[in-house]
């Protein structure tokens, strides 16, 4: 076989092989195991981070100090200064797993830990910090009764003075640690008749509470969730059958669907994932949704421009509250029809029977209304926006932060001496963020996937560029092979010549021409 035939199949295979495997059968393979991977199967990887997340999660809490509890109470502007963060290590555990192979579900209740870091909390703050914050008790109850029954105000009133002792104020100085982990008192233990009802219906939600004895709670903002199971029960999907729908939530509390808010209205639906699983291969353009069980509602986050974490490719997601005014899908948020809150909040009552409103923190995005209604708030996009950064192929989030922030609507209350002459204002209570950035230790299987798609790639284009330069080298040698066959041969024909020096057949007398002859012989005729 000539040499320009063995590079021409060399370079042909070559090339042939290399876009094969780097087009055809690689891409494939690798969509494949990852679809296989990011499920939960019992006993994998994925589900055993699903379970109990082996890390804790950056958990930080802001609370806004009230500067002017007086002036607040003759009607002044309420002025708040932020205080945080209180920085604490979260630790998430999913319990009392139960699969069910046929649904391709698995069902489970959350259990969080919060553990204080002193060295990760603001410069000198502490626990014992002392803020000036409201009773969230006495306000929830005054705003509550006010928006459902403001008939029974005064009646209300009068079970303020009796649990928590004739308060002058609704606004209360104690330390951070009080305030969000170990309560102020509530005393049930009293037995008129505004105290005895009022605490009939605590009784109905102890868990809400921290109890100290008979009849004795303390109330505090994360108290009674830290380290407790909570009991709402919760089915996602597997992903077994169906590598899209891994981590989608199908029933919260044993429903197919929410009771919450308008009925029939699509915020009723479970949309999106638990928030701690996505499928893997996410497209550029597709909306990462999950359900949020304590706010109640789905929130998409959208793509916003590719990103990089440590080196490794991502893409970045935002997420805000939107706008129900004109957002049709989101209408039905709405307390009543022409009731809808303005852009960026969200009344969270029938959620959480509470009167608080959500939004993101310092109410960046929203609508500036309430801006004007507070002095002490400074939005920031750095600082208070929502963002999420994807491994698209893994579907893994290796960088976050949700930030959220919980305020409650103050106004004048007559029949409620504490409220008489407060003014109008949403009040900024405090906001919460949780983040995590993975360590080098989770990072490094995501490294080693990005780095195997290099080696391929790199492969794959040098096998095709080796292939053309073999399949080139062929072509130009059976060029010049062809050229070669192609040339003229010429041959120089030169007569025999005879003793006598002619030709043969040649008549013709030559004489014998050389030096000496020229020299010695006589012309003939010629005499000498």
């Amino acid at each position: 076989m000539r040499l320009w035939l063995k590079l021409g199949i060399a370079g042909g295979s070559l090339f042939m092989f290399g876009t094969l495997f780097g087009f055809a059968i690689f891409p494939p393979f690798l969509k494949s195991q990852l679809k296989k991977q990011v499920t939960l199967k019992p006993g994998g990887d994925v589900r055993k981070m699903w379970e109990v997340v082996p890390f804790g999660i950056d958990f930080r809490v802001y609370l806004f100090n009230i500067t002017n509890p007086d002036e607040i109470k003759t009607g002044a502007k309420p002025i708040v200064k932020e205080v945080g963060p209180f920085f604490y290590e979260e630790y998430k555990e999913k319990v009392d797993i139960v699969d069910n192979e046929e649904e391709d579900t698995a069902e489970y209740s959350n259990k969080v830990t919060w553990k204080f870091n002193l060295e990760k909390t603001g410069a000198g703050l502490s626990e014992e910090t002392v803020i000036t914050f409201p009773h969230l008790m006495i306000l929830s109850m005054i705003m509550t009764v006010l928006r459902e029954k403001p008939g029974m105000i005064g009646f209300a009133a009068k079970a303020v003075d009796s649990i928590f002792h004739k308060p002058d104020s609704i606004f209360f100085k104690a330390t951070v640690k009080e305030f969000l982990w170990t309560g102020l008192p509530v005393d049930c233990t009293v037995q008129d008749l505004q105290g005895k009802a009022i605490c009939s219906l605590l009784a109905e939600n102890e868990g809400a509470f921290i109890k100290e004895g008979p009849q004795r709670y303390r109330f505090a903002l994360l108290g009674a969730k830290n380290g407790t199971v909570v009991p709402d029960r919760i089915k996602v999907r597997r992903g077994l059958k169906n590598y899209l729908e891994v981590g989608e939530v199908i029933e919260v509390k044993g429903e197919k669907k929410q009771k919450v808010w308008a009925e029939n209205g699509p915020c009723n639906d479970y949309q999106g994932t638990d928030t701690t699983i996505f499928h893997a291969l996410l497209y550029e353009d597709e909306d990462v949704v999950s359900f949020a069980t304590d706010l109640c509602i789905s929130l998409p986050a959208y793509y916003r421009a590719p990103s990089n974490v440590k080196g490794i490719p991502t893409n970045q997601y935002t997420a805000d509250f939107g706008d129900m005014n004109k957002d049709e899908h989101l209408k039905c948020l709405c307390p009543a029809p022409d009731k809808c809150m303005k852009k960026g909040y969200i009344d969270l009552f029938p959620c959480l029977g509470a009167p608080m409103i959500a939004s993101l923190p310092h109410f960046y995005l929203a609508d500036p209304i309430y801006l004007s209604q507070v002095d002490g708030l400074r939005p920031k996009k750095e600082d208070h926006e929502i963002f999420m950064n994807f491994v698209a192929l893994a579907g893994a989030p290796i960088e976050a932060a949700k930030r959220l922030q919980f305020s409650m609507f103050i106004q004048p209350v007559e029949k409620f001496k504490l409220m008489k002459t407060f003014p109008n204002a949403l009040l900024p209570l405090f906001w919460v963020e949780e983040g995590v950035l993975l360590d080098d230790e989770y990072l490094a299987p995501l490294k080693m996937l990005f780095t195997m798609i290099t080696i391929v790639n790199v492969m794959k284009w040098l096998m095709m560029a080796g292939g053309l330069a073999l399949a080139g080298t062929s072509g130009f040698l059976k060029y010049k092979e062809m050229q070669a066959s192609q040339k003229l041969t010429i041959t120089k024909v030169s007569p025999k010549v005879t003793a006598n020096g002619n030709a043969p057949g040649s008549t013709e007398k030559k004489w014998p021409l050389n030096v000496s002859t020229l020299q010695s012989q006589n012309v003939p005729g010629i005499d000498n």
